[in-house]
């Protein structure tokens, strides 16, 4: 649901960007930082930020050489 509404507001800024063309730093910022909040919400879904449960957490895999201690 935080990932449709942040895509909405991304689109509402871009429309707005190309539409009215005043303000675009201001709407440069905020599309910017829209995006990076999507960004990151779909690195956490895909398990790549640190503390989530993915291939980049602390624990590694058990292999053979640990299963014959």
């Amino acid at each position: 649901m935080l990932t449709l509404a942040l895509s909405l507001a991304l689109l509402a800024v871009i429309v707005l960007i190309v539409v009215r063309r005043r303000h675009l730093t201001l709407l440069m910022s905020l599309g910017s930082l829209i995006a990076a909040l999507l960004a990151m919400l779909w690195l956490q879904n895909l398990g790549l930020l640190p503390g989530t449960q993915g291939p980049l957490t602390h624990t590694r895999p058990q292999t053979l050489d640990d299963a014959r201690r």
